[in-house]
């Protein structure tokens, strides 16, 4: 924004300059070649050439949630932002997709499918009528981690607001008829998936990385786990739930203990029954993993490739030093795979690269989608990138700018009560220190080059990571000889061996 900033300015200073000389104004000044060089093109010029300095990180204080425990045990986090018209509250109970059966994949997802079509004698047009009576916005997702309930409002609909939740959340219908509809629903949309080379690619990667861990099931499940999944377990599943394992995320202007008496009132008395779904073992991280996949798509004009592996939770105190690295490499629009595959090579629109931070060793991986015919160089540019950015520190204007992007991103998510209620839910969920706004600045300014790659080369293997490519087989193999990769490793749109 503030490069955007410096570059309007410039701009209007040649548009002003180029107006005077218009109207009668000083001559411009010859150029060496005796040709008057246009004022406004030569300021341009310089403006775009160069590149703004990035200021040292200023003194900074971010909030850290008030933590109380309601007479049941559920714990509630709060964050009073003074002024703010916006109350965001989230239902998080831990679990999501790394809770289903092994047989079962998509049973958290299900579950929040169906938590949504109704609640508290509610149908789902009612549920919806009633949030949009109030200007609310509800929904419930189940993630890797969780499944969590959300609703937002004007701070003036505080009572209503956490009816709704609360209905959501522990008074769902879960009717026989929504749920047929659901499943077909699920079935519908996962056959569809079949045909997308970006899912494909997605969980063909998931399950070559991580074998039989949970983390390679598909949250949204399989076509034969949706189609097995009987009523009865979704309502066993949704029975689990308790306060000891769920916690209430309360983000917004209303005061705090206006929002902990609210909530109070309404979780308290919250008395589940004692069902306990077994905890699915998590299985082992496989140690060998192929080292090339490939999901044949025929015909088609693009390939999408994935290159990387099993990373590490977000509580790793290396997880700040890794998310500049990051930056660095895929996670910026001025990044080294951008500037490579999109600026140089014109490859493709874009590339990219991001850790999926979680409970869990959730991976590292890079990712673009290339034409067809360029698979190969694509392939290999992206690889020299990864080698080059883990074996080498990073130039020390390279983390000055991520400091200031990461710092950015940091400021955007406490600027919503939304963003920043997320934020503090995955602090409850991954187990993270509740002060861990409040330190990220301090610890991004003691960041080195030196140990910036440290971090990278203590999680990263490049010579190891897994190569995923969905796209046309017979037009990408041929191009990948030059790369000496062993023989492909085969995988249906699924995700499933071939």
């Amino acid at each position: 924004m503030k490069r955007l900033l410096i570059l309007m300015t410039l701009l209007s200073a040649c548009h002003h300059a180029a107006r005077v000389s218009k109207a009668g104004g000083p001559p411009a000044s010859p150029s060496p070649a005796g040709d008057p060089l246009p004022t406004a093109a030569a300021a341009e010029e310089r403006a775009l050439g160069q590149q703004p300095a990035i200021p040292p990180l200023a003194p900074f204080d971010a909030p850290a949630p008030r933590i109380e425990r309601l007479s049941n045990g559920l714990a509630v986090y709060l964050v009073e932002r003074k002024g703010d018209g916006i109350e965001s509250i989230h239902f998080a109970v831990r679990g999501g997709a790394s809770a289903d059966p092994a047989a079962r994949p998509g049973l958290a997802s299900l579950t929040a499918a169906l938590m949504e079509t109704g609640a508290g004698g509610r149908n789902q047009v009612e549920l919806a009528t009633a949030a949009d009576t109030i200007g609310a916005s509800l929904s419930v997702a189940a993630t890797q981690d969780a499944l969590i309930v959300s609703v937002s409002a004007m701070t003036t609909s505080l009572a209503p607001m956490v009816g709704l939740l609360a209905d959501v959340s522990l008074h769902a219908t879960l009717d026989k008829a929504e749920w047929a509809r659901v499943q077909q629903q699920r079935e519908a949309a996962l056959i569809d998936q079949r045909s997308e080379p970006e899912v494909a690619v997605v969980r063909a990667f998931r399950s070559a990385a991580y074998g039989t861990n949970a983390l390679a099931r598909p949250i949204e499940g399989t076509l034969a786990s949706v189609k097995a999944t009987p009523l009865a377990e979704v309502k066993r599943f949704y029975a689990s739930f308790s306060p000891g394992e769920s916690a209430l995320i309360a983000v917004g202007g209303a005061p705090a203990d206006e929002v902990l008496g609210a909530l109070d009132q309404a979780f308290s008395t919250w008395q589940p029954k004692p069902v306990r779904v077994p905890r699915p073992p998590q299985g082992a991280i496989p140690a060998e993993r192929p080292r090339l996949v490939l999901v044949d798509f025929p015909g088609k004009p693009q390939s999408v490739v994935i290159v990387g592996q099993p990373a590490v939770p977000r509580s790793s105190p290396d997880r700040i030093a890794l998310e500049a690295f990051n930056v660095v490499l895929g996670g910026s629009f001025t990044s080294r795979l951008e500037q490579n595959l999109r600026e140089l090579h014109g490859y493709t629109y874009g590339a990219g690269s991001r850790f999926a931070f979680g409970r869990g060793p959730g991976p590292w991986a890079a990712r673009s989608s290339v034409k067809t015919d360029v698979t190969g160089a694509a392939l290999s540019e992206l690889l020299k990138e990864i080698r080059a950015a883990v074996a080498e520190p990073v130039a020390p204007a390279e983390l000055d700018k991520a400091r200031a992007l990461l710092a950015y991103e940091l400021v955007e998510t406490l600027s919503h009560a939304d963003a920043l209620a997320r934020e503090v839910t995955d602090m409850f969920l991954d187990g993270v220190p509740p002060d861990e706004l409040r330190t990220r600045v301090p610890r991004l300014q003691a960041l080195t080059p030196a140990l910036v790659q440290a971090a990278a080369a203590r999680v990263l293997d490049p010579a190891h990571m897994i190569i995923v490519i969905a796209g046309d087989r017979t037009a990408v193999a041929p191009q990948l000889a030059p790369l000496q990769l062993p023989a492909p490793q085969l995988r249906d749109a699924t995700g499933a061996l071939r």
